[in-house]
């Protein structure tokens, strides 16, 4: 049996690896503190370096995973929005933490078209709720025989 992924999901999954790369090294160096943490001493968050890092590996473990993407995706893009707040707090150029949300989504986006579903006018999942086939009849609920 040959195995065939697209080139849309290919690309969605290269873009997490690396930002999930980015993520596991930088973390990684916060956590063993083989990286000076200077930037995090200037935004005052020196003493929470291990926790950072710590978070952000947890995060992108879960964003790499198939089964936990969507959990991953939430909390990059909670990493990259701290990251993008706290370089705004300080007055300091934050287009590389933007570029890392924007790429996080659309690499979700190529991975899983269906990321992005709740944004449409319809959801795709209606359970219960819609038009009754062949009629006009709205359904607003299960369907209950009395």
């Amino acid at each position: 049996m040959q195995v065939r992924i697209s080139w849309t999901k290919f690309t969605g999954l290269v873009l997490h690896i690396l930002i999930g790369g980015l993520l596991i090294l930088t973390g990684s160096q916060k956590i063993f503190g083989s990286a000076p943490p200077g930037a995090l001493v200037k935004f005052g968050l020196g003493e929470h370096a291990r926790l950072i890092g710590a978070g952000a590996i947890i995060t992108a473990l879960l964003l790499l995973v198939p089964r936990t993407a969507s959990l991953g995706l939430l909390l990059t893009s909670a990493f990259w929005g701290g990251a993008i707040c706290i370089h705004m707090a300080h007055r300091d150029p934050y287009v590389f933490q933007g570029m890392m949300l924007v790429l996080t989504w659309v690499g979700a986006y190529l991975r899983n078209a269906a990321a992005l579903s709740s944004f449409s006018g319809r959801p795709a999942n209606d359970v219960g709720v819609g038009r009754a086939v062949g009629t006009d009849q709205v359904l607003t609920g299960p369907r209950v025989e009395r």
